[in-house]
């Protein structure tokens, strides 16, 4: 059987997102999808979502599109975007792209995309590929995945920040959680969130800011898995947004740079021992209780 589908796969950093997915269409597109290489972190920084991206762009009818798509690799500046052109029958295009977003199970938790099937009795997480970074596939944000899924009891408020997606904020609703709140720098990843939301029936209580407009209201766990510059910078911030006796988790953060973001909030938090995947850490507290602003509050 020949070729119904022609697919062409590039590395793609940040700042040529826009560029060349406008060009892809341009050519003759019909579907582009952004994904996670196996080297993302997160990103915390206004309409990026990954350093490099993983971009795959679908073209019908191969023989027109080889023509579009040669004139594309003409250009030099394509070269260093490491291009890959494959031919794809109807079948394999599907399974390919299934294959991409296979189900994630922590505990009770499962995260999975529309088609896959999972547990009658599962806590399911529905997340669909395309621009919705932050689909557990991460270590960072399965870090945080196992840790929402053993501290959630029922009840609780949370806050996710640095949302992305929404998908730890919509987990901890998931799991139990009365309300959370996600904030976020960027304007497309509060929409991502808030479509995430609705698809998991959790709309009604998720709220989410810009962090100018964030109301600050103190909540029993908050996890941020961002990276680990801006954790320190934000650690009095994120601090006050924690009730006392409440619990943080922090992750995006490296093994080499563990202490430094421990004693960012040492003031406020008795940390546990920190959990690791790869490369990667999850740093976990406890507020203490008497202590405003880093310092002892008095009882008098």
């Amino acid at each position: 059987m020949s070729a119904v589908w022609l697919q062409m796969e590039l590395l793609v950093p940040a700042g040529r997102i826009e560029e060349v997915e406008n060009r892809l269409l341009a050519a003759g597109a019909e579907a582009v999808s952004w994904l996670e290489t196996e080297e993302a972190e997160p990103v915390f920084t206004q309409g990026q979502y990954w350093p490099r991206s993983r971009c795959q762009a679908i073209f019908g009818s191969p023989k027109n599109a080889r023509k579009q798509l040669d004139s594309l690799l003409k250009d030099p500046d394509w070269q260093f975007l490491e291009p890959r052109i494959d031919e794809l029958e109807e079948q394999d295009w599907v399974s390919r792209t299934q294959a991409d977003f296979p189900v994630r199970q922590f505990g009770r938790l499962w995260i999975a995309p529309h088609w896959a099937e999972v547990p009658g009795d599962a806590i399911i997480l529905r997340m669909e590929p395309g621009r919705a970074f932050g689909t557990g596939a991460h270590p960072t944000t399965a870090l945080c995945l196992q840790y929402l899924e053993k501290r959630i009891c029922g009840g609780e408020s949370v806050v996710d920040y640095g949302c992305g997606s929404g998908i730890l904020a919509i987990a901890a609703l998931k799991l139990g959680a009365a309300q959370a709140t996600g904030v976020d720098t960027d304007p497309v990843a509060l929409q991502v969130a808030r479509e995430n939301a609705q698809q998991n029936s959790v709309d009604s209580r998720l709220r989410l800011f810009l962090p100018e407009r964030d109301d600050q209201v103190p909540v029993r766990v908050l996890v941020a898995n961002i990276l680990a510059e801006p954790l320190v910078a934000l650690a009095p911030v994120l601090a006050e947004r924690v009730q006392e006796g409440g619990d943080i988790a922090l992750s995006g953060v490296l093994h080499a740079q563990e202490m430094a973001v421990m004693a960012a909030y040492s003031a406020y938090f008795d940390f546990f021992a920190p959990q690791r995947d790869g490369d990667w850490s999850l740093l976990s507290g406890r507020r203490r209780k008497g202590v405003q602003d880093g310092n002892p509050v008095s009882a008098l």
